[in-house]
């Protein structure tokens, strides 16, 4: 029975999987029948729709990539990269978002270009993932940022934000020893697999004034020799079309962030 049971996962992954890829056909083909018959004054609603979405696809990428991850689906694809150049990108792409849930965003770095191996698709999901909860952390008015340093032969990356911090958890629930409520579920053990996976982990840290700092410690991996650099692929995921900073973000951005017109 338990086998059963256990069975039922992937199952119910790829249903839910085939019923959000119908509403997702549907919206796009609703959106502009009801801004032609309508106008902009229906673009508000569209937009929590079009918010709804993204936030479903959130939840459910990180339920298929544990479900995955279990049975062991999950392997980076090592390749050549920049890993300063994939912060930097990010970081820029991610501070405008950012800008309007109220949070300003900042970059920091130690070196213009760290070459090493690794997954640039998993390791932007696992960054943005950590970014989502330091700008929910930090609330309206409050600041976040991504730091870049290099410790003998390891790349530490810092995410952080001056909210309120960690605080400790409630005897009756099962978490580690700090946590935010509401925050850090599924998508830490989505980062913290992306990260174990490429030989590093995570370690969140309380500052010293308020908020908190994510700490990613990763081997910097000498690139094999003729190896070709990887440019990673901004914008859009390979799962259909849609970007991975909205999608990633949803749960923090509000809802004008997913006009119509914003998402053209």
């Amino acid at each position: 029975m338990e086998k059963e049971q256990g069975d039922l996962g992937p199952l119910l992954v790829e249903q839910l999987r085939e019923q959000m890829n119908n509403l997702s056909a549907a919206i796009q083909l609703l959106t502009p029948v009801v801004r032609e018959k309508g106008g902009e004054q229906y673009d508000p609603y569209l937009a929590i729709l079009h918010q709804s979405l993204y936030r479903m696809m959130r939840l459910l990428g990180n339920v298929e990539y544990l479900q995955l991850d279990q049975c062991g689906g999950t392997e980076p694809r090592l390749g050549t990269l920049d890993l300063a150049g994939l912060c930097r990108e990010l970081a820029d792409q991610a501070a405008p978002l950012t800008e309007q849930a109220g949070v300003t965003f900042s970059y920091e770095e130690e070196t213009g270009s760290l070459l090493t191996q690794g997954d640039s698709r998993l390791l932007r999901r696992m960054l943005l993932g950590l970014i989502a909860n330091a700008v929910k952390a930090a609330g309206k008015g409050g600041r976040a940022g991504l730091r870049l340093a290099v410790r003998k032969d390891r790349a530490v990356l810092t995410v952080w934000d001056d909210g309120p911090g960690l605080v400790p958890p409630q005897p009756e629930e099962e978490q580690s020893p700090l946590y935010r409520p509401d925050g850090l579920g599924l998508g830490l053990r989505v980062a913290r697999s992306i990260a174990a996976a490429h030989g590093g982990a995570i370690v969140f840290e309380q500052q010293e004034d308020r908020g908190c700092r994510a700490v990613i410690s990763l081997p910097i991996r000498p690139p094999e020799r003729g190896g070709v650099l990887r440019t990673p692929t901004m914008g859009y995921d390979a799962g259909g079309g849609f970007s991975d900073l909205l999608v990633e973000l949803a749960g923090v951005l509000p809802y004008e962030a997913f006009l119509p017109r914003e998402l053209e």
